[in-house]
């Protein structure tokens, strides 16, 4: 069941990756601060198929084809190899220190 300012969030996300709608103009819009718009969004992904991008002016839509999500799958995919990356790198300190 989704609460009012789930379906608020909701109703504000375009159904047309050429419609997007960024971070700030939903907390400009729900007046949310970005991490609890963030929770918001992952809350509604259970459910929806929400896609966003960072490049080309960024922003949230719901995913038109299956292509949609696979892109963003795959834009997610990367950032969490880059942050994975990081922390072997940062752990590696660690253990410098260690030995």
């Amino acid at each position: 069941m989704k609460t009012n300012i789930q379906e608020q969030v909701l109703n504000l996300i375009p159904i047309k990756r050429e419609d997007a709608i960024t971070s700030k103009q939903l907390m400009n819009f729900t007046g949310l601060p970005f991490r609890h718009l963030k929770e918001i969004i992952s809350e509604l992904r259970i459910t929806y198929p929400i896609c966003s991008r960072e490049m080309g002016g960024g922003g949230y839509w719901l995913a038109e084809d299956e292509k949609d999500i696979k892109e963003f799958i795959s834009m997610i995919s990367r950032r969490r190899d880059g942050y994975n990356k990081t922390i072997t790198i940062m752990q590696n300190h660690i253990n410098d220190e260690v030995n």
